[in-house]
């Protein structure tokens, strides 16, 4: 998950370079791109099949019907909202994440689960010192893709041991792949070199950043793993500041301890827990 995160934020910087260049809707094509590309030679490489058996077939639609939606609104959103708005509204993931598990998979959320959340919001406030003067619309969607992210966490946890995560990444990539390619055609743009390489970067890292989300729900419980989402801040504090030469400001490098802090501290009552059964 941790992972995962790291190459989120990687595919946010490439967006982010890319998006003077090239539209939303090319932006989420090659994000699906190279995905689909990877886990279909993943698939035929492994012999594993390439659709899932017809009783796990709705699992996989709504779980690529809200990733894609999810990602349309924080494209939208991180073009009509203050950055540290979304961002702090965004990575409200691990609650919805934690409600989703208790509604959906009957998941127990363990007691430590809630003050680790606290820990890790807070720590993104202070990082990222938002001001919620945003217009409302704006804001309300800055915080749809968490929303939609719980129910994806949860449509691959119920996917577990049934459905291959190669398959459900190639799913989920085909169905991307194929509304964003039609609703990029009529605002297309060849890019030049620079560009190109920041959309295959934006492929690239989106494929790993869905293999690590993937595997990462189905080997432990999605309310367990949902917490390190908020590594993906941190991530994105450092590639800020080494690509992009922003400042590192006290409040940030505050606000990255006590996310850290709050990771280390899941990680190590899980460790506990896990120990003694």
């Amino acid at each position: 998950m941790i992972f995962s995160s790291m190459s989120f934020s990687l595919m946010s910087l490439s967006v982010r370079l890319s998006s003077l260049s090239v539209g939303i809707m090319q932006q989420v094509f090659f994000r699906n791109l190279f995905g689909l590309i990877l886990s279909f030679l993943l698939i035929r490489k492994q012999g594993l099949p390439l659709f899932a058996e017809k009783e796990y077939r709705p699992l996989l639609l709504i779980r690529s019907g809200a990733g894609l939606i999810g990602v349309f609104f924080l494209f939208y959103a991180s073009s009509h909202a203050a950055q540290a708005d979304v961002a702090l509204l965004s990575r409200t993931t691990p609650i919805w994440v934690s409600l989703c598990a208790v509604l959906i998979l009957k998941e127990k959320i363990p007691r430590i689960q809630i003050p680790v959340i606290l820990l890790c919001m807070a720590g993104a406030a202070v990082a990222l010192n938002p001001t919620f003067d945003s217009d409302p619309i704006p804001l309300l969607i800055s915080t749809m893709p968490a929303v939609l992210n719980g129910v994806v966490y949860s449509m691959i946890a119920l996917c577990k041991g049934k459905v291959h995560p190669m398959t459900i990444i190639f799913h989920f990539c085909a169905f991307s792949t194929v509304i964003s390619g039609i609703l990029m055609l009529p605002g297309f743009v060849i890019p030049d070199p620079k560009t190109l390489f920041f959309l295959f970067m934006i492929g690239i890292s989106a494929a790993c950043g869905q293999l690590g989300l993937t595997y990462g729900t189905q080997k432990a419980p999605a309310a367990e793993v949902g917490i390190y989402d908020y590594s993906g801040l941190v991530f994105s504090i450092f590639l800020g500041w080494v690509v992009l030469s922003e400042p590192l400001k006290l409040s940030t490098l505050t606000g990255s301890v006590l996310i850290i802090a709050g990771g280390l501290w899941s990680f190590i009552y899980n460790n506990r827990q896990h120990s003694k059964t």
